[in-house]
């Protein structure tokens, strides 16, 4: 039977865990991680930010993995939408290891629900800060390490209440650590609030695109297709993680339905992976940008298509919208920070988004 049936597809659409077919971000996980483990780490709080679709989730999944593998680290993932020290609290109140520790110390949590009430208990906590408190005491003793993780954090007061806890423990020597994800504009909300000084002293890694060479790689050894074809489709993703896992997807779906790899129908595997990145991605992107921010791409795009060129000179673009050096750069720096155009190329802009413009196409009034 041939390996190529739908259900048997290697690649996938969901979001939220490390899929089948993984392309490891070296650098920046060995980056993340050598920064905790290390003895005195630089920073005990750290942030992976990138557009939707970039992969920080998956990135954060593989980072918890393998420093959860490590014989001295303890990790919990809180849910953002919670109370933060409540859930943290629970969290590490329900691991086997190191609940044991905790009953051995008659440390009293029952006024948070966790556990029973201690008869002659050491310490009774009051308040889950006061819970984290007493466990990370008893943490440090047993030489264990705690990394929290959070996805798609966003600034309220609970991070705010959650941050200044973080500052407490640390003052105290404790071995608690954060990683979390989100993005650009939300981080910035975070870090602009500088008397949460744990969080305000975090450090930022933005995700890169992918190694599109291991992209490549990839194609050509899960699809079983030739290095050109293989290079095609791979430059045709930009690194983009969505669109690696979507085109991989369609096309593997393509084969199955096709009697040839030769007669596969490739502008419909492009037009199906314009509708995946459109619904799962590009129109929740779009919502969030501004009426201006949407001008600003769309004179983009018309000028690609008419100069024939990917990159477009800012003073073209500027001249087209009819906006002032000042205003055009408060447009172009949130359009950088969103991660839909690229700006390496001094005085050029560029769609760092695959097939973009064929999404702007569709929303062209």
């Amino acid at each position: 039977m041939s390996k190529y049936e739908e259900i048997k597809n290697p690649y996938t659409l969901q979001f939220s865990y490390i899929p089948p077919q993984f392309i490891e971000r070296a650098l920046v996980t060995n980056e993340i991680i050598s920064n905790f483990i290390r003895d005195i780490p630089t920073y005990r709080g750290m942030f992976i930010t990138g557009v939707r679709g970039s992969g920080k989730t998956v990135i954060m999944g593989d980072i918890r993995n393998k420093i959860n593998a490590l014989d001295e680290w303890i990790t919990v993932d809180v849910n953002p939408e919670s109370n933060l020290l409540d859930s943290l609290a629970r969290g590490l109140y329900i691991i086997p290891e190191i609940k044991a520790l905790f009953v051995k110390a008659k440390l009293d949590f029952s006024i948070l629900g966790i556990g029973l009430h201690v008869e002659n208990a050491e310490l009774v906590a009051s308040n889950e800060e006061d819970a984290i408190r007493m466990m990370l005491g008893v943490l440090k003793k047993a030489k264990k390490k705690v990394l929290v993780t959070i996805d798609e954090v966003t600034y309220g007061s609970d991070v705010a209440r959650f941050s200044h806890a973080l500052s407490s423990f640390a003052g105290l020597d404790y071995d608690i650590y954060v990683l979390m994800t989100g993005l650009v504009e939300n981080i910035k909300a975070i870090k602009n609030q500088k008397s949460l000084t744990f969080l305000y002293r975090a450090k930022v890694k933005e995700l890169e695109g992918l190694n599109i060479t291991a992209i490549s790689a990839d194609y050509q050894k899960v699809l079983e297709i030739s290095r050109e074809k293989a290079d095609e489709l791979a430059f045709c993703t930009r690194g983009y993680s969505l669109a690696f896992q979507a085109l991989g997807y369609h096309y593997w779906n393509a084969i199955c339905r096709s009697d040839s790899k030769d007669k596969i129908d490739n502008q419909k595997v492009y037009e199906e992976l314009d509708i995946t990145l459109s619904e799962l991605a590009y129109e929740k992107i779009w919502d969030e940008l501004s009426a201006s921010d949407k001008k600003v791409l769309k004179a983009l795009n018309l000028l690609v298509k008419k100069n024939g060129e990917k990159s477009v000179k800012v003073d073209e673009i500027k001249k087209l919208v009819n906006m002032t050096s000042n205003t055009f750069n408060t447009y172009r720096a949130r359009l950088l920070d969103s991660g839909v155009v690229d700006g390496k190329q001094y005085g050029y802009l560029s769609f760092k988004l695959p097939r973009f413009e064929n999404f702007i196409d569709s929303r062209l009034e």
